[in-house]
């Protein structure tokens, strides 16, 4: 079980080839913690920054010259790629599409995703647009139906000790003590979804993978908020939905796992991490014939 220590307080290095730069002062304009400074003529490190190099890359990016390398916080010169062409971009029609196209799915194919498609997905996921450093958001690829088999059955006994503790008369005798809103939650919400779970998976039926090929888990250090997992969670669905996988997000087995750590252990997640978020991956079995037009519960314009 690897053991991988945040790069949150860590600094990058950057150097500059003072020779060959223009002086151009666009890396210095851009840097978002304000690094770089253009002083006497030449491209300096800043000695007023409050945190340094933050490893966004966007010196390197901005470089006409290529006079600047940035290393360390998990960024590199080979990590630098070729700019997409813009006729390569989606444009918003066909990204409209893509997006109201989508649909949850929980109906899959008995067939297996091939092992390069996931690991696209994974490497499509790793663009999103997550805290500085990105590095501090992880995932494990759960590959083959007989793997998330076992793991449904892992979750499942977490649900089974969950409900042997948190019974009824327990929950009443919390009420004094807890916000309404999490009585609530726990009375109306996730005790009877456990009981579901429980009573489905006796019947033979998988409701928390829903017996899906392939399963991807984010998870974060404690160094940043669990947002940027359901982020990059959004763009595999996107990546998924691209490559003509049906997806959804699993709210029921992070819970779970966060307080199984030997589990955790098992699927190579650090352990100062946080399973944050699950996504079920596979072929769907089923053709929708309808988009459906969200909403958003309230749009104003100030």
């Amino acid at each position: 079980m690897p053991v991988i220590h945040s790069l949150y307080r860590e600094g990058a290095q950057v150097e500059i080839d003072d020779q060959n730069c223009s002086r151009c002062g666009s890396c210095a304009a851009i840097c978002p913690a304000q690094a770089l400074c253009l002083e006497n003529g030449h491209i300096r490190l800043s000695e007023d920054s409050s945190f340094g190099c933050i490893g966004c890359g966007h010196c390197m990016a901005v470089c006409p010259k290529e006079c600047i390398v940035v290393k360390g916080r998990g960024i590199s010169p080979d990590d630098l790629i070729p700019l997409p062409a813009p006729a390569a971009k989606a444009d918003a029609d066909s990204l409209q599409a893509l997006m109201e196209g989508r649909r949850s799915m929980r109906h899959f194919e008995e067939r297996e995703i091939e092992p390069e498609v996931l690991d696209r997905i994974v490497a499509m996921a790793s663009s999103a647009p997550m805290s500085i450093p990105p590095w501090d958001v992880g995932c494990v690829t759960i590959r083959s139906r007989e793997k998330v088999r076992k793991l449904t059955a892992e979750i499942i006994r977490g649900y089974e000790g969950f409900l042997k503790t948190f019974r009824p008369w327990l929950l009443e005798s919390m009420r004094l003590f807890i916000k309404r809103e999490t009585y609530e939650q726990f009375k109306y919400f996730i005790r009877p979804l456990a009981e579901m779970y429980l009573a489905s998976y006796r019947e033979g039926r998988d409701i928390v993978f829903f017996d899906a090929p392939a399963v991807i888990i984010f998870h974060h250090s404690p160094y940043i908020d669990s947002v940027d997992t359901t982020i990059a969670t959004t763009y595999a669905m996107l990546a998924a939905e691209s490559l003509g996988l049906g997806s959804t997000i699993i709210g029921g087995a992070p819970p779970i796992l966060q307080r199984n750590r030997k589990l955790c252990d098992q699927l190579d997640i650090p352990k100062q991490n946080k399973p944050a978020t699950a996504l079920v991956l596979g072929y769907p079995s089923i053709t929708f014939r309808k988009a459906l037009r969200r909403h958003f519960s309230h749009v104003q314009t100030v």
